[in-house]
């Protein structure tokens, strides 16, 4: 087939499930949504290689020394979540913001995947000189 048709955001997907999130697309790009409540901004690591989106943090405890623990039910530890992204993002405008426990990820279409106008030409030689001379 010489034309197929892609969706460019098809092959955003996790390749793990640990932690809640949204991808949102529009025409300008995907919006990832990663809920991660709790950790110290200074921890969030991001990392693209190649089409890989990896995302690392950590939460420590937040339990004075020498309390005893009554119920625990929030965990502290790494995170770590790795995302695939499609060649038709654009991976070096990749921008993040962390607020009030939501790590906001934008990355935008390639320039090159968006849609283009492409200008048709009008000829100026005619097909067939109809001026020309018979022999």
């Amino acid at each position: 087939m010489l034309f197929t048709t892609h969706d460019p955001f098809r092959d955003f997907a996790s390749v793990n499930r640990g932690l809640d999130y949204d991808v949102v697309r529009s025409d300008e790009g995907v919006v990832l949504s990663i809920d991660i409540p709790g950790i110290d901004p200074s921890t969030v690591e991001l990392t693209v290689e190649g089409r890989s989106l990896a995302l690392s943090a950590s939460r420590t405890s937040s339990i004075p020394e020498g309390s005893q623990v009554v119920s625990r039910r929030r965990r502290n530890g790494s995170v770590n979540q790795t995302f695939q992204l499609s060649e038709r993002l654009d991976s070096e405008k990749l921008t993040a913001d962390y607020n009030f426990g939501v790590l906001t990820v934008t990355i935008p279409v390639a320039e090159s995947a968006k849609p283009r106008k492409v200008e048709v030409g009008v000829g100026a030689t005619p097909a067939i000189d109809a001026t020309a001379e018979a022999a």
